[in-house]
């Protein structure tokens, strides 16, 4: 059952040395055709370069990070809310790239070479993409509240899909409008710019949510709006950013390809990740793998990056759509697989994987802003502007038309069930239109038709960008604690659980679930592992903490006689601590379990329940914030 410490090595010999080779090619890949030994050899001489200079980076980028994780911790303890800890990690990278040796510093020197800004970029756009953003996707599309999700489904798909459109066309238009006075005067360049933009990515405000444990529907839907946003984003984004479509100057012809170009990408990538998501669960179903818990949880964390590369470099498809889609499908039937052992690790490895991945992403950030010059500046505030009034125009009337559709839709329910948005609410959600690390890596893959048409106009779209991820962050996720005491929005344990009503579309989804993929995915009574460590460490940390506790109160009193509790049995959930855990209890503690765990339930017992429920007939139940 255990693993000795040669053979944890071995294992994770193999998973090193494949990304330490992915790190190495991308900075290679301009060595081509090596056919002598000259170019041999200059292909081994850019590769001891590569590693000498990351080694001397890693020490910085290290430290860095380390000094933000005290520093947050430090605003936890005194419970400052308007210096965000993504905010801390920008201005700590600010002043990394102030002493990098492509800023003119000579403070680091001895541990790094003169390295190049376009080589510095290169390498920041391959960690992004080969590295962090899969990561982080994938851990969105599994911590996905899918019942929550699902009921709310037109509304999300109502603001990410409308959103997005509302939102670039208003920006594209007002940045064109705007040209005499920021230099960027072509058309493609402004709409492209818009799509990428247009992806909100409010990473500091949903930590804030989770934290202060607001409304469940206003979270809900900040944070699926985010999640395929970034999808339909990215779509455009890709479409735009390729110049095949503009070969025609008719504007029926370049429409048309947008439009078709767009729909076979999103729909095609998402198609992908629901088929990969499935072969995921085939494949830990048919190779028993949830019986080691220690290898399911490795496999799913490099799943996530296998399918990334895979949708992009053999398929042609969005990565990022990829990995959403499938991680959401993998989640929604691992715990028909998973033992709660399986999915609590599982969620929580990839929770710390991907906080550490959103936080080198702001690091990269705060590097970045270093290389703002004043047209930058300039177009970056007026942007920033532009993406408040884009903003500001999508979600108001969205959130009136979806009111009014459910007001239609669900008008023999109680007001409760409509799940309509009072004002208060949509004002969050304007407020919550942050920028991140999607429109980071998004810019710098814009190509090199940019420049062409107007030289330049990349580094000021770059330093634009980086204006805009800064100023959101600093006045929007530093006040969202202040507005919503201000706006008086249910937080901290008051806020009522929203009471999800399953229609049409869900008990379809449902029948499609029973009929047909738990069959093929869901283990048998026989195939599933009899026994687990999990209620035994729990145990034994309730024993523990039992001591503890009896030893301060009672210092002169007899030790306590140790209660062996190795076979707990099979009608033992678990410790005490988790029979003691009743739903009450967990809503108040669910700011914790979301940063440890990204989920609030992640052993699933509130699906159990949920499920035992809908096979009595129940269609409804309350999901807590």
């Amino acid at each position: 059952k255990g693993f000795s410490s040669d053979a944890m090595a071995a294992k994770m010999a193999l998973p090193t040395c494949v990304l330490l080779w992915l790190a190495v090619i991308p900075l290679c890949a301009g060595q081509e055709g090596a056919t002598n030994q000259d170019d041999a050899a200059k292909v081994h001489e850019a590769t001891e370069q590569v590693l000498h200079e990351g080694g001397g980076m890693l020490i910085f980028a290290a430290a860095s990070l380390m000094l933000a994780l005290l520093i947050g911790n430090f605003l936890h303890h005194f419970e400052v809310s308007v210096l965000s800890e993504s905010m801390v990690i920008i201005i700590i990278g600010y002043l990394l790239g102030i002493i990098l040796p492509t800023h003119g510093g000579s403070i680091i020197a001895w541990a790094i070479g003169d390295v190049g800004v376009e080589e510095e970029g290169l390498a920041m756009a391959g960690v992004l993409n080969l590295f962090l953003l899969p990561i982080i996707i994938f851990e969105a599309g599994w911590s996905m509240n899918h019942r929550a999700f699902v009921d709310l489904l037109f509304t999300i798909l109502t603001f990410a899909v409308g959103g997005t459109l509302i939102s670039m066309v208003v920006v594209g238009f007002l940045i064109n409008a705007t040209c005499h006075v920021h230099g960027v005067c072509s058309v493609r360049t402004a709409f492209t710019y818009a799509a990428l933009i247009s992806a909100v990515d409010p990473v500091a405000t949903l930590a804030t949510y989770a934290h202060l444990q607001v409304d469940p529907l206003l979270n809900i839907c900040v944070f699926g709006e985010s999640v395929v946003n970034d999808a339909v984003a990215i779509t455009l984004f890709r479409v735009l950013n390729e110049g095949g479509i503009f070969q025609d100057t008719s504007f029926h012809i370049i429409s048309s390809r947008i439009a078709s170009q767009t729909s076979l990408l999103l729909f095609g990538s998402v198609g992908l990740g629901v088929v990969l998501g499935f072969l995921l669960m085939l494949i830990t179903r048919m190779s028993r793998l949830t019986h080691s818990t220690s290898n399911c949880v490795l496999f799913m964390f490099l799943s996530s990056f296998f399918i990334y590369s895979f949708a992009e470099r053999a398929c042609g498809m969005s990565g990022i759509i990829t990995v959403l889609f499938g991680a959401m499908f993998a989640s929604a039937f691992a715990k028909y697989q998973f033992s709660g052992e399986v999915n609590m690790f599982c969620a929580f490895t990839l929770k710390q994987a991907a906080n550490m991945a959103d936080m080198v992403v702001f690091l990269m950030v705060g590097i970045t802003a270093v290389y703002c010059d004043v047209q930058g500046l300039v177009f970056g505030l007026l942007v920033c502007a532009f993406c408040l009034v884009g903003r500001a125009a999508a979600v108001i009337p969205l959130a009136f038309l979806t009111n009014l559709c459910k007001e239609i839709y669900r008008r023999d329910l109680p007001q409760e069930k409509k799940l309509t948005l009072d004002w208060r609410k949509i004002f969050m959600m304007w407020h919550a239109g942050l920028r991140g690390g999607i429109a980071l890596v998004l810019t710098l893959e814009l190509g090199p038709w940019v420049d062409q048409e107007q030289a330049g106009t990349k580094n000021t779209l770059r330093n634009a960008t980086v204006l805009v991820i800064v100023f959101f962050l600093m006045f929007f996720g530093g006040s969202t604690k202040v507005l919503l005491k201000c706006l008086d929005i249910p937080m901290e344990g008051t806020a009522p659980p929203m009471l999800i009503h399953h229609g049409k579309f869900w008990r379809s989804m449902h029948l499609v679930r029973d009929r047909v993929l738990k069959r093929v995915l869901m283990l048998r009574e026989d195939e599933k592992e009899s026994s687990s460590t999990l209620p035994q460490i729990l145990a034994d940390f309730a024993e523990v903490e039992r001591r503890t506790t009896s030893s301060a109160s009672l210092p002169d009193a007899p030790p306590v006689p140790h209660v062996s509790v190795r076979n707990p049995g099979p009608s033992r959930r678990g410790s005490d601590l988790l029979e003691r855990a009743n739903p009450t209890e967990r809503r108040r503690q669910g700011g914790q379990f979301v940063s440890l765990f990204g989920v609030q339930d992640p052993m699933h017992v509130d699906d159990d329940t949920s499920s035992e429920e809908e096979d009595e007939g129940d269609s409804e139940e309350s999901v807590a914030c």
